[in-house]
C-alpha cells in the first residue's frame, strides 16, 4: 500500500475542504440535510415514545416490551440485504419518498387507534415491524443515493454534517419526547414523527438534480429468485473479497454487538445499582449526542489529515475504552452522574469519528451499480446481531448480575480495534489506495441464454 507524500497529504486535505465549503452552496444537498434533520428529531421521539406507548397505555410486560423492540429490529437480520438488491435495481430517490409515506402513515395509525380505543399489542408489534423494515429501506437507499447527489470528493463533508445532525437529534429529541409525552401523553407524541416524515418527503420532493436510472441486467437474464441471490451474493462478496472493506465490517459488527450488551444493561445498572434518576439517565444520553456534535465539527479535518484507517482506529479505540471504564465508576447518585456524562460524551466523539470514517470509505470505494447492495450488506453484518444481544443481555445480568456482566461486554469490545489492528485498514490514508476486490468467478455449469 503507497505511502502518501506530505505534499500530496497537503493536496488532499485541500481538495476536502474546498468540497466541505461547495456544500454550503449545494442546494440540493441542503434541502436533503435540512429533510433528515427535521425527520432525525422525530425518530427521536418514536424511539423513546413507541416503547412507553406500550408501557404506561398499554401496561405492557417487560418481555413485551422486549419483543416490540426486537420487531423493530428485525429487519437488520436478514431483510435488509433484499432491499440492497431493491436499491440497486429502481432509483432511489422515489424509493425513499415512498418509505417516507408508508413511516408516516404506520406511525400516524397509533394515535388514531388510540383516540378511538382500538390500541392493542398486536398492532403495536405489527406497526414496529413495518416501520422498522421501511427505516432499513429508507437508511439503504439514503446512504446509496449520496454520493451521486453531491460526488464523491464531497462525501466525507457530506457524512460528517449528516452524522452531525444525528448526533443533534439525539441531543434534543429525548428532551422533546419527554416534553410532548407530558403535555400530549404517549401515543400522541408520535404525531410528531409522523409529521417528521411529511417534512422529509416534502425535502425529497424539492431536490431538482436529476438521477440517472439504475444500470440494468441484460435482458436474456432471468429476474427470479436464484437472480435475487445471485444479486445479494455480490453484494455480500464485495465486501468479503477485500481486506480492507471485511475488516471494518467485522470489526463494526463487533463493537455494535458488545455496544448493545452494555446499553441494555446499562439501562437497569444505573438506576437499580447506581441509584441515578431517570434525569440523570437522560443527562447521560444527551452528553453522548453532544460528543457526537463535537466530533462533527472536527471529523473532516481529522481524516483529511491523518487518514481513514488510523481515525478508525482511533474512534473505535475511544469508544472501547469508555465501555471498560463503565463498571469501574465509583459512587452513586450524583456523582457517578457527573463521571458518567464524561465518558459517554468522548464515546459519542469517538463513534462519530469511526461511524463517519467507516461509511465514507465505504461509499468511495463501492461502484455505483452495487452501492444499494453493499450498503445493506454493511448494514446486515453490522446490526444484524442487535437484537440478539439485546436478549443475550437480559440473561448475562440475570446469570452474574449487573456489574459483572458489564465486565464481560466491556472485555468483548477491545476485539473490534484488535481487528482493525491486524489488517490492512489501519494504514489506509485515502480511498485510493485500497485495491478493488479481485473479480467474482463466474459459477460454472450456467450456459449463457441466446
Amino acid at each position: 500500500m503507497p505511502v502518501r507524500s506530505k505534499a500530496h497529504a497537503r493536496e488532499h486535505q485541500q481538495d476536502a475542504l474546498a468540497a466541505a465549503q461547495s456544500l454550503w452552496r449545494h442546494l440540493d444537498f441542503n434541502k436533503l440535510w435540512l429533510g433528515q434533520g427535521i425527520s432525525s428529531i422525530g425518530s427521536q421521539v418514536t424511539l423513546l415514545a413507541l416503547p412507553l406507548t406500550a408501557v404506561l397505555y398499554l401496561h405492557a410486560s417487560t418481555g413485551q416490551v422486549g419483543l416490540l423492540s426486537a420487531a423493530g429490529l428485525i429487519a437488520y437480520s436478514g431483510p435488509s440485504l433484499l432491499f440492497g438488491v431493491l436499491a440497486d435495481r429502481v432509483r432511489r430517490r422515489p424509493l425513499m419518498i415512498a418509505a417516507d409515506m408508508g413511516r408516516m402513515a404506520v406511525i400516524g395509525l397509533i394515535p388514531v387507534l388510540a383516540w378511538t380505543h382500538s390500541l392493542t399489542m398486536a398492532v403495536m408489534y405489527a406497526v414496529a415491524l413495518i416501520q422498522g423494515c421501511l427505516t432499513v429501506v429508507f437508511d439503504v437507499a439514503y446512504r446509496s443515493y449520496l454520493p451521486g447527489l453531491i460526488g464523491k470528493d464531497a462525501l466525507l463533508a457530506g457524512n460528517s454534517k449528516l452524522q452531525g445532525t444525528a448526533s443533534v437529534a439525539q441531543v434534543a429529541g429525548p428532551g422533546v419526547a419527554g416534553a410532548l409525552m407530558d403535555l400530549l401523553g404517549a401515543p400522541f407524541a408520535l404525531l410528531v414523527d409522523a409529521g417528521s416524515f411529511v417534512a422529509s418527503w416534502g425535502s425529497l420532493l424539492w431536490i431538482r438534480t436529476p438521477e440517472p436510472a439504475p444500470e440494468r441486467k441484460p435482458t436474456s437474464q432471468q429476474r427470479g429468485v436464484r437472480t435475487v441471490i445471485s444479486e445479494v451474493r455480490e453484494g455480500l462478496s464485495f465486501i468479503y473479497r477485500s481486506p480492507v472493506l471485511r475488516a471494518v465490517a467485522g470489526s463494526g459488527g463487533i463493537f455494535n454487538f458488545f455496544s448493545q450488551l452494555q446499553i441494555t444493561l446499562f439501562l437497569v445498572y444505573a438506576p437499580r445499582v447506581k441509584d441515578i434518576s431517570a434525569g440523570g439517565i437522560g443527562l447521560i444520553f444527551v452528553c453522548l449526542g453532544l460528543g457526537g456534535v463535537a466530533a462533527s465539527f472536527v471529523v473532516t479535518r481529522h481524516i483529511t489529515r491523518f487518514g481513514y484507517g488510523p481515525m478508525l482506529l482511533t474512534g473505535y479505540a475511544l469508544g472501547a475504552a469508555m465501555v471498560l471504564c463503565i463498571g469501574l465508576v465509583p459512587g452513586s447518585g450524583t456523582a457517578a452522574t457527573a463521571i458518567f456524562t464524561v465518558v459517554y460524551f468522548i464515546c459519542g466523539y469517538g463513534l462519530v469519528i469511526a461511524t463517519t470514517a467507516m461509511t465514507t470509505l465505504r461509499q468511495l470505494v463501492t461502484p455505483e451499480s452495487l452501492q444499494g447492495r453493499v450498503n445493506a450488506s454493511f448494514r446486515f453484518a453490522v446490526m444484524a446481531p442487535m437484537p440478539f444481544s439485546a436478549l443475550l443481555a437480559g440473561l448475562l445480568g440475570e446469570q452474574f448480575g449487573l456489574r459483572p456482566a458489564l465486565f464481560i461486554c466491556s472485555a468483548g469490545m477491545p476485539l473490534s480495534v484488535i481487528w482493525i489492528c491486524l489488517s490492512p485498514t489501519r494504514k489506509v490514508h485515502a480511498a485510493e489506495e485500497i485495491a478493488p476486490p479481485d473479480p467474482e468467478p463466474e459459477p460454472a455449469g450456467e450456459p449463457e441464454l441466446a
